[in-house]
């Protein structure tokens, strides 16, 4: 730390004012300065202390010039905080404590006021106190937040004896142990405020887990029991090793850059890493090479944030094993129970035998794991860093030794496939602790590029490595029983399973191919191959694992995507998968990778479609072709019985209603909505338009509606619904249609999953107001263009930053024999599904089959189309097709942000 000096900036004889610009001049140059430095690529830490060191100038200037003109009392004037251990960024606040021997009077409060106040037009915020040594003792007793700031106090004028006498009264009433205890409640608090995890899409850089704080309270901590004054100490005491030591000081380094450039960027304090202040900072941070600019937004951004949550996972794992450390009771004799030649339990925890177990059977890093599940234990602190320190101080290393002995591939796939890894919800899974310890990397290299990556979406919560994870966790989930109830169908595949290594190392790996780039799915398959001989697995259990890799996205696709009432399109995928072992796994992977994508993302819609793509391919491999198209299950026939016992009707009576309509929409559609649909359509009048809504709600006052409309079938009709709930400001998640024949002509019976803009379900006025707009278009009173023109309002806010998404139309002429299918991806905002049906029906096109999903912020809608006259589209009208719909969808973006500005500007 910079030993206190005279101060350079001379305020005697000026007036406030002239204090003020004087101190305004010197700040803005420093301010300069910094600012290059950090464009230089200056150290976090260096232009934080910078910073720190300018503005100490202007508080010690401010100090001698008051107190030259105010008699006062011996008085020390003290940093404290971030301010204390000069590490400032440019908005931080800064903290200011007058010391006095006794009680503060009058005269102390004058001398702080004149300090104070230049510094308050300066527009710094200030936080400031006026204490006696005795006070700041007692007060530190009582409350963390000023126990904590003694830890961190510097001196910047003053009396220096004042200083060292509050230091030695404070380290004398300091109890280390106590104050170990509440920082881990303080932290435990703040990360159920600032979110408990690491992989937040938009994480604080400051309060969030694994960030700024956290490490310093693993520094605090360190410094009430061990006396130390920063992180590099310990070593010297043997309580941390270099590596643990360089992972928190780069970590320091790089949170104090990171909330730099986000404090001069947005010219605020700015402390929550945004998409828009990711998108501003990370292309000067992690600049990528790019014929386009605006293209390497996206990869930067994705370094930025890789490398940030290494750094947040590096602090979370060894912040912990400081804070169990420094709250260690002191030594009393251990019970130690001998359970091996390398392994004991120390006083009830897994330890080593000795040091050199590790060292000279690196395999012993891998069974350690297996033995605390046998024995139901967790494994001791310090032997979990004996592991770290193994697997990352020299990586290249561990993994040769380890690839050399086969027991450590033995023991590895065994604990990948043993359900009892995870059964307690509160103790994170021995595969993700091995993970975390680089020892799953050292063991499968190729998974190491998967670490902490993201991608910059709001699509994918979790990082590559950790979706995987999660992933395979959902398998065991499912092989324990635990999900019986939610998903009885996936949960009866696991227990059918009769190869386990082949689905879980392929769970393990079915992104593995994402740091390659596109075609992930294909690149990973060919690291999977490998990574199946490394582990010595059987050529057939090769095999299927790489088929797991390389189709993992296939069955959701399939389902989400495709009309499952195909019978061609099953039969292909029966003939592709060959038997019923690899559909099983196939069909598991995708549950278990689609559940871990996002919270909430595997909806009941999603897994209801999966497991009848499933159901149907399964009875293809079983009974043939002629019963692919049916519903083993038989749910459409069940859901036929119950509707008419809801209606209270013989079934013959029912089965002239239902005749018409497509078993898709039976397998769909629950026994109680098929029978209100059945009322609705038989009490509308030709030419009416009949909507009827249920409404589902959450605890947290969200929810949505399950919208219902029966209309006659008339081209456009898709496109007058879709307009009708964008004029009322309501959003499609998704939408199911389907029509009944009957008579020569068709009803349209449309099922939509809706809520307002503030994800609430539909009020009973807002469902009227969408029949009585549906009614006015379907009989041409007015036009959708007329209505949304007059219920178009000016939004009062500004449009929050979230990653764009491209939008990209793809068009397919085989899948289908009667229909071409068009699949639409686009950033989800209003009017989307209105636009590209209207685009649909002004180009003369027939939708017989759509698919509409929101994944976050992303569409991804589906259109079977044909012309009206029922020929499916030429190969020269592709690219007519998805040019027009390109450019309107460009233009529903222009006309969004159009509104966002007049909103913002207004």
């Amino acid at each position: 730390m910079r030993a206190v000096s005279e101060a350079t900036l001379d305020l005697a004889g000026l007036t406030r004012a002239e204090r003020t610009a004087a101190c305004k001049v010197f700040l803005d140059e420093k301010r300069a300065l910094i600012a290059l430095q950090h464009e230089a690529g200056d150290a976090g830490s260096v232009t934080a202390r910078a910073w720190a060191f300018a503005v100490d100038e202007v508080v010690r200037a401010l100090f001698a010039a008051a107190a030259e003109s105010l008699a006062h009392p011996p008085l020390v004037l003290l940093a404290v905080g971030g301010y204390g251990r000069a590490e400032l960024c440019p908005a931080s606040d800064l903290d200011l404590w007058f010391l006095t021997a006794r009680a503060p009077g009058h005269d102390v409060e004058a001398l702080a006021e004149d300090v104070l106040y230049p510094l308050w037009d300066l527009k710094l915020a200030v936080g400031h106190a006026a204490r006696s040594v005795e006070d700041c003792v007692t007060l530190a007793r009582e409350d963390l937040t000023a126990a904590t700031a003694l830890l961190d106090t510097r001196r910047i004028a003053g009396e220096a004896g004042l200083h060292d006498e509050l230091l030695e009264r404070s380290r004398r009433a300091r109890n280390p142990e106590e104050l170990v205890k509440q920082l881990v409640i303080e932290k435990t608090d703040r990360h159920a405020r600032f979110g408990d995890t690491v992989y937040l899409l938009e994480p604080d850089v400051k309060n969030g887990q694994g960030a700024y704080r956290d490490l310093l309270t693993g520094l605090w901590a360190a410094k009430a029991r061990f006396g130390v004054s920063d992180f590099s100490d310990l070593v010297r005491l043997g309580q941390a090793t270099e590596r643990s030591v360089k992972q928190l000081a780069d970590a320091r380094d790089f949170f104090l850059r990171v909330r730099t450039a986000a404090h001069l960027a947005m010219r605020r304090r700015q402390d929550r890493l945004t998409f828009e202040v990711q998108e501003a900072i990370a292309p000067k941070l992690f600049p990528v090479e790019s014929a386009a600019p605006e293209e390497s937004v996206g990869p930067s951004v994705e370094r930025l944030m890789r490398t940030y949550y290494l750094h947040a996972k590096a602090v979370t794992r060894e912040g912990e094993r400081l804070l169990e450390r420094c709250g260690e009771a002191p030594a009393k004799k251990p019970t130690v129970r001998r359970i091996d030649a390398s392994f004991v339990l120390w006083n009830g925890l897994l330890s080593t035998a000795g040091p050199e177990v590790f060292r000279d059977r690196p395999a012993e890093m891998v069974r350690i794991f297996r033995v605390a599940l046998d024995l139901g234990v967790a494994i001791y602190g310090h032997t979990k860093g004996l592991i770290a320190e193994q697997c990352q101080q020299d990586p290249a290393r561990a993994a040769e030794q380890l690839a050399r002995d086969p027991a450590a591939a033995r023991d590895f796939c065994a604990l990948l496939i043993d359900d009892r890894d995870g059964r307690n919800p509160l103790v994170p899974p021995f595969l993700e602790q091995m993970h975390d310890l680089g020892l799953l990397v050292a063991l499968i290299p190729a998974f190491g590029p998967c670490t902490a990556r993201v991608q910059h979406d709001i699509y994918h919560v979790f990082t590559v490595d950790q979706h995987s994870l999660y992933a395979v966790g959902r398998l065991k989930s499912l092989a324990r029983g635990d999900l019986a109830r939610e998903l009885p169908t996936a949960t009866e595949a696991m227990a059918a399973v009769t190869r386990k290594l082949p689905l879980y190392l392929g769970t393990l790996l079915h992104d593995v191919g994402k740091p390659l780039g596109k075609a992930h799915s294909e690149k990973g398959a060919v690291i999977a191959e490998a990574v199946g001989k490394q582990l010595d697995m059987s050529p057939a259990d090769v095999a299927l694992t790489e088929l797991l890799v390389r189709k993992h996205l296939v069955l959701a696709h399939l389902s989400q995507r495709r009309d499952l009432s195909d019978v061609a399109m099953i039969a292909r995928l029966a003939e592709d998968l060959a038997d019923e072992e690899t559909l099983r796994s196939l069909y598991l992977l995708t549950i278990a990778d689609m559940s871990m994508v996002a919270p909430g993302n595997m909806t009941a819609w999603k897994e209801q479609l999966l497991r009848e793509l499933y159901s149907r391919t399964m009875a293809h491999l079983r009974h043939g072709p002629d019963l692919a198209g049916v519903d083993p299950s038989q749910t459409v026939s069940e859901r036929r019985r119950k509707a008419a016992r809801i209606l209270g009707e013989p079934d013959d009576q029912f089965t002239a209603w239902a005749t018409g309509l497509p078993d898709r929409y039976f397998a769909q559609t629950s026994s109680s909505l098929i029978a209100r649909h059945a009322e609705l359509s038989r009490a509308r009048a030709p030419g009416e338009v009949a909507v009827d809504a249920a409404h589902h709600s959450t605890a947290a006052r969200t929810g949505w509606s399950e919208l219902s409309v029966i209309a006659d079938d008339t081209p456009g009709l898709l496109a007058r619904i879709a307009g009708a709930l964008v004029a009322s400001k309501i959003d499609v998640m998704s939408a199911q249609i389907a029509g009944r024949m009957e008579g020569g002509r068709v009803e349209a019976i449309d099922v939509f999953l809706v809520r307002d803009r503030l994800g609430r379900p539909l009020t009973d006025d807002k469902v009227a107001a969408v029949q009585q707009d549906l009614t006015r278009l379907v009989r041409g009173e007015l036009s959708v263009a007329a209505l949304l023109d007059a219920r178009r309002e000016r939004s009062q806010l500004k449009a929050r930053k979230t990653p764009d998404v491209a939008t990209e139309v793809r068009i397919d002429a085989e899948v289908s024999a009667d229909y071409t299918v068009v699949d639409v991806y686009t950033h989800d905002r209003p009017g989307v599904l209105f636009t590209i049906t209207h685009t649909l029906s002004s180009l003369g096109l027939d939708i017989g089959l759509s698919k509409v999903a929101t994944e976050a912020e992303r569409v991804a809608d589906i259109f079977y189309v044909r012309h009206s006259d029922g020929r499916k589209l030429a190969p020269a009208e592709h690219e007519t097709l998805r040019a027009r719909l390109i450019e309107s969808l460009a233009e529903l973006s222009e006309a969004a942000v159009t509104e966002s500005n007049r909103g913002a500007e207004a």
